[in-house]
């Protein structure tokens, strides 16, 4: 009755959320990076976040998890959707909006599981990317009053380096493996894909294949045509919020990434990855919400964003207003202890270092050393 009575308040509304896996030298040989933002709007004022450690409670439940929970308050209800988590084993999932799901039909003596209950079930049973489609296989994936404001596919990864798409179109499950190792949201993956085709133009090279028609003006326009300043070879690569264009983002600015300097361990993950969610992060009030729903629809933003590390078990988040990381080791936490920490704490995470500069050195006849400030 609690998700009817949400689902009836709100109507389907469209999240945006990116994805993308970096690989680094890892504990086992390629580890990778899994930089993960969640887009979504404060829907009709009543939705927060939190972080929480959920142990495994239920019959056939086996491990607990790590999850940035959605939580949506209406009246005197709170309702908790996770909507990404990583399990102690180092399974992960990352729910995303899908507006094409349709999902599979009830059937006798088969549990079903809701589609918001997806990943608690999978990640309290499930310790790899293999088990996680065994459990699929044996349950029929439903849809709930629930789904029509949150229809979702999912990635699935874990610590052996196996990464999955599942998504459910027409009734049927269908899996993807993700070698690209980039998502968002609508379209259907596959069709993701095939628009990077689109953008073949992009060069990880300075622009210089012009250079044959070159002439001088004999003025103080100089020779033309030539480069001049920097990031022409990225011309055309889409800038707007739109699920296709962060995908083409991701995609293509990791790979160019990597192409100049691959990352050489954890840390270098951390910050590329870093570096691509501020890509495309979405500021509050950027993204215009449906005027047919002045009340409901709030301008969508990034609530949080998430870095985890299957193989070495750690999840870092980071909030809207204090993105300062702040880190969860896995190897270390006590999934018998129920947990919560408030996604945004307060502050903004700005050090002050007002008194911690050092003086300065001066050289042989006085003089400062360092360079002049302009």
């Amino acid at each position: 009755m609690r998700l009817l009575a949400l689902a009836a308040a709100l109507p389907r509304l469209v999240w945006g959320c990116s994805y993308v896996e970096i690989p680094f030298p890892g504990v086992n040989g390629t580890s990778y990076m899994i930089a993960r933002s969640m887009e979504l709007g404060d829907l009709a004022g009543q939705t927060d976040y939190a972080i929480e450690v959920v142990p495994p409670t239920a019959k056939g439940e086996v491990f607990g998890y790590v999850a940035a929970m959605s939580i949506f308050h209406l009246s005197l209800l709170e309702v908790k959707v996770p909507g990404e988590g990583m399990n102690e084993r180092g399974l992960t999932m990352s729910a995303q909006t899908l507006a094409e799901s349709v999902y599979e039909e009830e059937e006798e003596g088969v549990p079903s599981v809701k589609v918001e209950d997806l990943i608690h079930e999978t990640l309290s049973r499930c310790d790899s990317v293999d088990s996680a489609l065994a459990f699929l296989d044996s349950v029929r994936v439903v849809a709930s009053p629930l789904s029509r404001l949150m229809g979702q596919h999912w990635a699935i990864a874990d610590a052996a380096g196996r990464s999955v798409v599942v998504e459910y179109l027409q009734g049927k499950r269908l899996v993807h493996e993700n070698t690209p190792r980039v998502m968002t949201n609508d379209p259907p993956l596959d069709w993701h894909w095939r628009n990077l085709n689109t953008y073949t133009s992009l060069s990880p090279k300075y622009p210089t294949q012009n250079s044959f028609l070159e002439v001088e003006t004999g003025s103080d326009v100089g020779s033309v045509p030539r480069t001049v300043g920097h990031g022409w070879n990225l011309h055309g690569l889409p800038g707007d919020s739109s699920s296709p264009s962060r995908f083409v983002r991701l995609f293509y600015l990791r790979g160019y990434a990597l192409h100049a300097k691959k990352a050489s361990d954890e840390s270098d993950a951390i910050v590329l990855g870093t570096a691509l969610l501020n890509n495309v992060i979405i500021p509050y009030g950027t993204v215009a919400p449906d005027p047919a729903k002045p009340s409901l629809d709030r301008p969508e933003y990034t609530p949080y964003a998430v870095l985890k590390a299957p193989a070495e078990k750690k999840m870092l988040i980071r909030a809207y207003r204090n993105q300062r990381w702040r880190q969860i080791d896995l190897s270390r936490l006590d999934f018998t202890i129920a947990q919560r920490w408030p996604m945004e704490d307060g502050t903004l995470g700005i050090d002050d270092i007002t008194g911690g500069g050092q003086p300065r050195g001066e050289g042989p006849s006085g003089e400062a050393l360092g360079g002049t400030v302009v």
